[in-house]
């Protein structure tokens, strides 16, 4: 069994964890920078500090400036609820109303719109006068820088390169999964056990899921290079370019993998065909290898078509179809169209066609 030790230690390395301890970390170091000075709320500070963190850097930008177009929002429609209505709980519902009108006209979706009002509640507070809301104006500054800096040590790296990274793992997984299948084939003779062809589904759409999580994630680092001097736009897009790259890869393996859940359950391959498809199979895992091993340098970067494994991948097709017009069984016949397909359709995602 293991030690409470080295269960503490998985526990401490889990993303969880390292959030946590930098979400109290940020809302303790901006308390205690409050509290130093009579001007700035430790309170507003924490609590803003807290909210500002974020998984990302670019993320945590986006909060930061949310927080401060609210506490200006909020001082504004504060003073001029206190000029018109006085302080009660009517003039804080108007002027929670305006905070989100406001929020809308700037289009800062709901998440922005909830940040103001919450500002609002936070300026107006329990004692609505001038020195007050200078107190949490300044709390809601240090508390929002104070979580921009930490957000910067929430993740190692810059977001588009977690993502290359991540990628160029599932396709590694790709072509490793293809290879197994092509060396099976020939192995088994084609007499594949509908269990082992299940599992190479599985695989299959489990890659598929991971490269979509990833594909989010892109997304999110190509708009958050509006945001962060640490995401080159040209570069996100690139690795965005890659990711869907791949992901249209897996989306192709996932149903190759379903063609061959069928045909271990109703219609065994021919030896000869498992053999020409095997070679088949090989070739497009060492084209996928090559260009996810590009893509490290140069993302989304195709393989051209006179590259060694794009050219072998042609060459085994061509024979392996020779193999499929001999067949006179028309389930081995459709199985072997539907598979070269397939791989001629994963050649063309890779050489960008």
């Amino acid at each position: 069994m293991r030690t409470l030790t080295g269960r503490l230690v998985d526990a401490a390395r889990r993303p969880y964890a390292r959030l946590a301890v930098l979400w109290a970390s940020a809302a303790a170091i901006a308390y205690g920078l409050g509290s130093l000075s009579p001007r700035i709320s430790p309170v507003v500070a924490g609590i803003t500090a807290l909210i500002t963190v974020r998984p990302t850097f670019h993320a945590s930008v986006q909060e930061a400036l949310r927080q401060t177009l609210g506490v200006v929002l909020g001082a504004v429609f504060a003073f001029a609820a206190l000029e018109v209505i006085g302080f009660s709980g009517v003039a804080l519902f108007v002027t929670i109303l305006a905070a989100f009108l406001t929020a809308h006209l700037l289009r800062l979706g709901e998440e922005g719109a909830v940040a103001v009002g919450v500002t609002v509640i936070l300026v107006v507070g329990p004692h609505f006068n001038t020195e007050a809301i200078e107190t949490r104006l300044f709390g809601v500054l240090v508390g929002s820088l104070i979580g921009l800096v930490v957000s910067y040590f929430t993740r190692p790296g810059t977001p588009h390169g977690r993502a290359l990274a991540d990628v160029v793992t599932e396709g590694e997984r790709i072509s490793v999964l293809l290879t197994s299948i092509g060396q099976t084939l020939v192995a088994l003779q084609g007499n594949i056990p509908r269990t082992l062809a299940l599992n190479w589904l599985v695989e299959a759409e489990d890659i598929l899921v991971s490269t979509v999580q990833i594909r989010h994630a892109a997304q999110d680092a190509v708009a958050g290079a509006r945001w962060s001097p640490m995401i080159g736009h040209g570069e996100a897009h690139a690795v965005l370019s890659q990711v869907r790259i791949t992901e249209g890869t897996a989306i192709t393996v996932v149903s190759m993998c379903r063609d061959l859940v069928v045909a271990a359950e109703y219609h065994p391959m021919p030896a000869a065909l498992a053999t020409s498809l095997s070679d088949v199979f090989l070739a497009t895992a060492g084209a996928v290898t090559e260009q996810s091993g590009t893509a490290r340098q140069h993302p989304s970067e195709p393989l051209a078509d006179h590259t060694g494994p794009i050219r072998v991948v042609s060459r085994t097709r061509r024979e392996a179809t020779t193999h499929v017009r001999g067949l006179e069984d028309t389930h081995p016949l459709l199985l072997g169209g539907s598979l070269l397909r397939d791989t001629q359709k994963i050649t063309e995602i890779l050489s960008g066609h």
